[in-house]
């Protein structure tokens, strides 16, 4: 497969949003929700084609459809299609995994002269799998690591920032305990998942129970988007679930052994859970690709385990096998897949601490657990969540997680996750989202690919490959040529996984277990735990929680605090080149970059909010040594006696060829001041990132640099009147010459874990809707709503998403609810036409994301769905008309309140004919009209939203209740009457 860079190319203004009096201009072209994608069949209106694809008209734009010539590989990105090399946005997968769709309403889809698709990062397409069987010939289960062998670090790897390299004990043996392991299996489809088509999957995983009384801590994970199923004789990866004939289970729950078993081994509840049945549907049937699906099997876990916990029944009925399954019975099924599992629905009573929460997500898996801890939030009474860790997370929505403590660990050498999405977890959380007062981190750990920290992802299991394709590449590379190149920083497999198993541990024992000496790990100064501190380069950066922060600058705004003299110029810029919504501020990325999406992590686009503004910050460049840049303190902020640090965000520009160098400075009031290089308190901070000619590495990332107080003081600075810092260009490893860098915010503060608190917070979702297409340019309202209203103004920006132009959405702009409001109604002009489409109608992609003083809801994603009015070509039916959308925000809030019809009897006889007739409804939309589920027929309703209906009860209707129901086809409104049918027609007693 070729794939294509995403070459930015003009294209014609066509979507705007508005919101109230805020308009918001962009370029247009939408993507289909999976359910709505459909390849245009035989004599439909095909206006382009080629070898595999076709584009075809539909109501609003052109339905994109490419062939594969094999299934699709299971991976954790997303599959985009691209027009002459340029990105129609993320592509809806058919079920067998050999087609992909995009609805888009760009017109020169119908110009194309080839339309093919790579994945959304970029990443390799491959799929490998092993050549053989691991030797007892079933998927094996990772064993608890001790101290694995020493490797370098990397050649020229700077030393950690200055403090203790290693944490006093390992959180992988710091638990001697005894403890209990055992698999739990209610059946395939033993439970309803959530946003995902209305299938059931499996309610499975694994339950490390730590021996004696007592509750214990509860951790639970989620691992990412893999095969379901292995082939048992080629034993590659297999789609289907229930795993079809001739394949196995792939137990991606079992991959996370070696952390589990650590932590109870030191006293914590963990159970990892399985979602097989996600990852072989979500690209299919999930709008959000499984993000919803996946945080409520969490939460639907947590309430299993409470049940549990507490003594009382736990049953789940299986689809698949028709049998009604108790936890015993689940436990024992268990022993299929962990033979020596002895725990029984009695042991686990009392075990479990429900005040004292984590979750560990890895891949989709991450921003599972990220979505769990949002959709926790708009609960009526949360679980007690205390802390998160996002293992090489994918971040689609652009989702912000407010109250708890989070971790995301970023592996350098991903091939999978190849843009390290899952950076904006923390970035987009950083600068004021939330009013919470809680520590987050960000770690990369340099030579580790993305699917090695889970062991029944590694080969030679079945399904298993390096996702980090590129075995010569001589950084990341495997072969013996990369690894003789003297630049390579790849870790073994065992030394991967190890590091995994103590970060991820280290992390609970931290924020769960009250264990200090391992906050080192996460608080940004930079220890490691002993078992992987020779071999690994693990490089962190923190936000401490506000109460114990004071931010000078976050340089994210442009200010009369910071100026720039002589050679040095500063600014404030957001996002990489290539938007097609204007920009407020200039790109962060130099004139003429060609870093790729990849090598830029803070500002990645997200699939589903590309357009979204991506962390400002500020760019410093220099032609000389001669000026600086000057931040004067406020006069609020200049006594820091009470912290412990001074810390600043930053990283050398694109310019940088290998180092470069900067010299920091503090002056008091009196004029003293302390000095000290970049290079001196933490050189990654002006050190480029391993590069090769690989576009995912060279990457730009903030490192931190942190200045202890102690030197201030012990140069004689008044630490009560502190009045400047100053960053001055010096020489580097490049020499004497230019440079430039990034720097993002900048202030003091003193490291702890702060107070993790749930709290019932408003959700933010938007709301489908149905519109006709007409003939011309038109305007059309989606509304966006608040679960309850907010004490404090909430804002979030609504996505019209996908586009030809890069991987930028069609029309993106910030909706604001003012205290108390709870529904904005945002206008989404519509371009129609006077052609006959290909399908009946096309569902246009729409979500909100990187909400503040809110969450994300379980509806964050919705569709607007344009009715084809000019007639559909083929054999296909056309959709029933919607009528003229009226007042959405009163439209939605309808649905939750089913109008009544009105009956002309109330009693009627089998065969007697009852008008009835309602209001309400759209200025023509049809109505259906069923009774006890039967549809009768439809009517259309008059300009005033009224309808009428005849209703004619069956000869043969038995004497009994029956239910007439009238469901508007665009606006959704339901009214229902019931009657009574009794006696034969024209009998009395009536």
């Amino acid at each position: 497969m070729t794939t294509h860079p995403r070459i930015p190319r003009a294209r014609r203004p066509l979507v705007a949003l508005a919101a109230g009096l805020l308009t918001l201009s962009a370029t247009t072209a939408l993507t289909a929700l999976p359910a709505a994608a459909a390849a245009p069949g035989p004599d439909t209106a095909v206006v382009d084609s080629g070898a595999g694809w076709t584009v075809a008209e539909a109501a609003g734009g052109y339905l994109v459809s490419l062939t594969l010539d094999t299934a699709l590989p299971v991976k954790d990105d997303m599959p985009v299609l691209l027009a002459d090399g340029a990105s129609l946005g993320p592509a809806a997968e058919s079920a067998d995994g050999r087609t992909l769709t995009v609805t888009t309403a760009d017109p020169s889809a119908a110009t194309a002269t080839a339309v093919t698709w790579q994945w959304s990062t970029g990443g390799d397409d491959s799929a490998a799998g092993p050549g053989m069987l691991p030797a007892d010939s079933a998927p094996r289960t990772a064993q608890p690591n001790a101290r694995q062998p020493s490797g370098p670090k990397g050649p020229g790897s700077p030393p950690a920032p200055a403090g203790p390299a290693a944490t006093s004990g390992d959180p992988t043996t710091v638990g001697t305990g005894h403890y209990t392991v055992a698999d739990y299996d209610f059946g395939a489809q033993s439970i309803a998942l959530a946003d995902i088509g209305g299938i059931r999957g499996e309610l499975e995983g694994r339950i490390y129970l730590p021996a004696g009384g007592g509750d214990h801590p509860l951790v639970v994970f989620l691992h990412g988007r893999h095969s379901s199923c292995y082939n048992t004789t080629t034993l590659k990866g297999a789609s289907g679930w229930p795993c079809p004939a001739g394949t196995a289970p792939i137990l991606s729950y079992a991959g996370y052994d070696g952390a589990g078993q650590a932590l109870a081994a030191d006293g914590f509840t963990v159970v990892s859970i399985s979602a097989n049945a996600i990852n072989a549907n979500d690209n299919q049937l999930s709008p959000d690709d499984g993000a919803v699906s996946r945080g409520q099997l969490v939460l639907d876990t947590l309430t299993m385990l409470d049940a549990a916990n507490s003594g009382r029944p736990v049953s789940h009925h299986d689809a698949a096998t028709g049998q009604d399954l108790t936890l015993d019975q689940a436990l024992a099924a268990g022993r299929s897949t962990y033979p020596a599992g002895t725990i029984t629905a009695r042991r686990l009573v009392g075990t479990m601490d429900f005040s004292r929460i984590g979750l560990m997500g890895h891949s989709r898996g991450g921003e599972g657990v990220v979505t769990a801890g949002t959709l926790n939030e708009a609960l009526p009474h949360p679980w007690n969540l205390t802390s998160v860790f996002a293992l090489a997370p994918i971040d689609f929505t652009r989702a912000t997680l407010p109250d708890v403590v989070t971790t995301t660990l970023l592996p350098y050498c991903d091939g999978d996750v190849s843009d390290q999405q899952g950076q904006h977890f923390y970035a987009d959380a950083r600068d004021g989202t939330f009013s919470d007062d809680v520590q987050r981190s960000d770690i990369w750990v340099m030579g580790t690919d993305h699917d090695f920290y889970n062991s029944s992802w590694t080969p030679p299991y079945p399904g298993a490959s390096d996702d980090w394709s590129a075995t010569n590449d001589p950084v990341c590379g495997t072969s013996a040529t990369a690894l003789a190149s003297g630049r390579n920083i790849r870790l073994t497999a065992a030394q991967e996984y190890q590091v995994g198993s103590a970060y991820i541990a280290g992390f609970f024992e931290s924020t769960l277990g009250g264990q200090s000496r391992f906050q080192g790990m996460f608080d940004g100064s930079g220890q490691e735990p002993p078992s992987v501190a020779d071999y690994a380069d693990v490089r962190t950066v923190a936000r401490q929680p506000s109460s114990l922060r004071d931010d000078i600058t976050t340089f994210a705004a442009a200010s009369p605090q910071v100026t720039a003299t002589g050679a040095v110029t500063a600014t404030v810029c957001a996002n990489k080149y290539g938007r097609t919504v204007p920009e407020a501020l200039p790109y962060c990325t130099n004139p003429g970059s060609t870093l790729t999406n990849q090598q830029v992590p803070y500002w990645t686009p997200a699939n589903y909010a590309p357009n979204v503004p991506l962390n400002p910050m500020t760019h410093l460049t220099w032609s000389g040594t001669d000026g600086g840049l000057r931040v004067a303190v406020p006069p609020g902020s200049r006594n820091v006696s009470r912290y412990d640090e001074m810390t600043v965000d930053m990283s050398p520009d694109e310019s940088v060829t290998t180092g470069t160098d900067l010299e920091l400075s503090v002056t008091d009031t009196a004029g003293r001041t302390w000095r000290g290089p970049v290079s001196g308190l933490n050189p990654w901070g002006v050190t480029r990132m391993p590069a090769s000619t690989s576009t995912n590495l060279g990457k730009i990332v903030l490192q931190q640099v942190h200045v202890p107080t102690s030197a201030l003081r012990k140069a004689g600075l008044d630490l009560t009147r502190l009045s400047a810092i100053g960053f001055t260009p010096a020489v580097g490893a490049d020499g004497p010459v230019g440079g430039g860098a990034y720097l993002s915010d900048l202030g003091f503060d003193s490291k702890d874990q702060g107070a993790p608190r749930v709290r019932r917070r408003p959700a933010v979702d938007v709301a489908s809707t149905a519109v006709e297409e007409g003939a011309g340019p038109g305007t059309d309202a989606v509304a966006v709503y608040l679960s309850h209203p907010s004490a404090s103004p909430v804002t979030a920006y609504l996505t019209v998403i996908g586009s030809a132009t890069g991987t930028a959405g069609a029309a993106m702009g910030q909706v604001t609810f003012p205290p108390g409001a709870t529904c904005r109604a945002v206008r989404v002009p519509v371009t129609g036409d006077t052609v006959p489409g290909a399908v009946p109608s096309a569902a246009y992609k729409i979500a909100v994301s990187d909400s503040t003083d809110a969450v994300l809801g379980s509806h964050d994603f919705g569709a607007l769905t344009v009715r084809e009015d000019d007639g559909v070509t083929g054999a296909a039916t056309p959709a029933l008309p919607v009528g003229v959308q009226g007042n959405v925000c009163a439209e939605h809030s309808a649905l939750a309140h089913p109008g009544r019809l009105t009956a002309a009897d109330s009693r009627p006889a089998p065969g007697e004919t009852v008008p009835v007739r309602a209001s309400g409804y759209r200025d023509g939309e049809a109505v259906t009209f069923t009774l006890d589920s039967v549809v009768l027929g439809t009517a259309v309703a008059s300009s005033d939203g009224a309808v009428r209906f005849a209703v004619v009860i069956p000869a043969g209707h038995p004497r009994a209740s029956a239910v007439v129901s009238a469901t508007g086809a665009g606006s959704g409104r339901v009214s229902t009457v019931s009657l009574r049918v009794s006696g034969p027609l024209g009998g009395g007693g009536r």
